[in-house]
């Protein structure tokens, strides 16, 4: 596709606005219990902070510590581009999403088991049953995340899936600060290694309402393509997408920019505690700013997206990004490093909230699994490669040339964003001419 200069999205027309997925009420309320209920199991079993504590608790190096959410990261982030000409052929995606879901949900359940049973006896194989575990729940997101996002954009109306998103983010950040505190109470309150298994149970409690949630969608009007590529075909058209969709191959340069530009934001509490000389106990105090932000903000930018597009959120997000970055700089109190733990809380909703809906709307309909597919995997190098890349800048060079390099990775990926893609919305909007859709081609 030829690049054209950027152009506003039209409103909704009444035809836009009256056009809804059958069921899309109920569909609408059981992705927002999903939603919601996940986000509420992850602040039971937290990649940030409680499996890092568990991990260390069975005898976990420092490195393993590390390694275990990178871990997690690449199993999420890898393998769409490969499950996506599988997904293609599927009519109905919901049967599959159930199946292969479930390896995001039992691994929970057995660590709770286990861990009550073998923690104390059998530390040793319990972590190493942990981290399978653990690569199986990453593994299990990468293969499921294609389809379920084809699921949510086919039965959620255009202009109701920023909200879907914002408001279950929003939501699920109340319910993670409330889990949180719960969790922080668990672990103080019980002994090793019960503490670990009730939230564990906890987790896989909520798992379990998120999956109902899963189960209560109805998915119709869904019919196997009639022309399947086999796998080599599928891989061989994948070059020609990207060529021949100049604004999707930009807005994928612009992401890899991003991870960069979000490198930083693991070391900002450890550069307030190691350089500014603040209490460490004030990790809460962050998190809850943090979190506030994204609570505040997601739902609002949610609504606006659903009628302008998705884009200017994330244009947005990239320049608090950039700001948290080069005000951690000079931030030497608590209330100035909140404010920017703040800007942090509004870049990670907008992530949450944005991106996927901005890849869904790339594409036509029968090729949005591939988007996806190609979207998730040609970012996660550059996600699992920034953190570390950033821990080498602060050891190497210091947290200011870390910072530094962060806010200029932001900036251009806020340029390239800005000028080299226009927002998708149009993609989807814009009126058929001579009997072609307006969106890209087929791949």
């Amino acid at each position: 596709m030829t690049h054209h200069d950027p152009v506003e999205t039209p409103p909704a027309t009444p035809a836009e606005t009256e056009a809804r997925p059958p069921h899309w009420k109920r569909n609408f309320a059981a992705n927002f219990v999903d939603a919601s209920f996940f986000s509420l199991a992850l602040a039971f079993a937290s990649m940030t902070t409680i499996v890092p504590l568990y991990i260390r608790a069975l005898g976990g190096s420092t490195l393993l510590i590390g390694l275990v959410p990178s871990l997690v990261q690449t199993g999420f982030l890898l393998p769409p581009l490969f499950v996506a000409p599988f997904i293609a052929r599927l009519g109905r995606k919901q049967p599959y999403i159930l199946i292969a879901t479930l390896g995001e949900r039992v691994p929970w359940v057995l660590l709770a088991i286990a861990t009550w049973l073998f923690g104390l006896q059998y530390p040793g194989a319990l972590l190493v049953f942990a981290v399978i575990s653990l690569a199986i729940f990453g593994l299990a997101g990468g293969i499921t995340a294609p389809a379920w996002m084809d699921l949510v954009a086919h039965v959620t109306p255009l202009r109701m899936r920023g909200k879907l998103f914002g408001y279950s983010g929003a939501v699920g950040g109340l319910l993670g600060v409330f889990g949180g505190l719960a969790a922080e109470r668990v672990l103080a309150d019980y002994p090793f290694p019960i503490n670990y298994s009730l939230c564990f149970a906890a987790a896989s409690v909520c798992m379990a309402l998120s999956y109902a949630g899963l189960v209560a969608i109805r998915e119709t009007g869904r019919q196997a393509p009639a022309e399947v590529p086999t796998i080599g075909e599928y891989m061989r058209r994948l070059p020609a997408l990207l060529s021949g969709d100049r604004e999707f191959s930009a807005f994928l340069a612009a992401r890899i920019l991003s991870a960069f530009g979000l490198m930083g934001t693991g070391f900002v509490s450890l550069y307030a505690a190691a350089e500014r000389g603040l209490p460490e106990s004030l990790a809460g105090q962050f998190t809850a700013w943090m979190l506030g932000a994204q609570v505040v903000t997601t739902p609002i930018l949610g609504m606006i997206g659903d009628r302008r597009g998705h884009k200017g959120a994330l244009q947005f997000g990239l320049l608090c990004a950039g700001l948290a970055m080069v005000l951690a700089l000079f931030s030497a109190t608590p209330l100035s490093f909140s404010v920017v733990f703040a800007l942090l809380g509004v870049i990670n909703g907008i992530m949450f909230t944005t991106t996927l809906n901005l890849v869904v709307e790339f594409a036509q309909e029968e090729n949005r699994v591939t988007y996806l597919g190609l979207h998730g995997t040609v970012v996660a190098p550059a996600t699992m490669i920034a953190p570390l890349a950033g821990g080498w800048l602060a050891e190497r060079a210091g947290f200011g040339v870390l910072f530094g390099a962060a806010a200029v990775c932001c900036a251009i990926a806020w340029a390239v964003l800005t000028l080299a893609v226009r927002d998708p919305r149009y993609r989807q909007t814009a009126p058929v001419a001579s009997g072609q859709s307006a969106a890209a081609p087929k791949a």
